[in-house]
């Protein structure tokens, strides 16, 4: 099984949607097997830019993390689309073993 992160902002857009719910809704309909959002407090990129969206007029993007598991061929079936949209961020492709 593969497991996959991708870091995003909470504000990047893919075709006028949220990218975050549109990788959710193509994760779905290519029968991943699971995935979840998470919101970060703070982070920063390779641009070492610190976002941190909890400061007080701050006008700061959260950072999220997507994560899915599946097995090596469905993985794979759906990295090369990831691959096209998300032209800023970070993908992370690692094994895992299911218990």
């Amino acid at each position: 099984m593969l497991e996959v992160n991708l870091f995003l902002d909470e504000n990047d857009l893919h075709q006028d949607k949220s990218k975050h719910e549109y990788i959710m809704r193509y994760l779905m309909h290519n029968s991943i097997m699971g995935a979840s959002v998470f919101s970060a407090i703070m982070g920063y990129g390779h641009k070492h830019h610190l976002h941190n969206p909890r400061n007080l007029g701050n006008v700061d993007e959260s950072p999220i993390m997507l994560l899915f598991i599946d097995e090596e061929e469905k993985v794979n079936k759906v990295l090369p689309h990831l691959k096209e949209i998300i032209k800023e961020g970070l993908i992370t492709v690692k094994r895992v073993e299911r218990i």
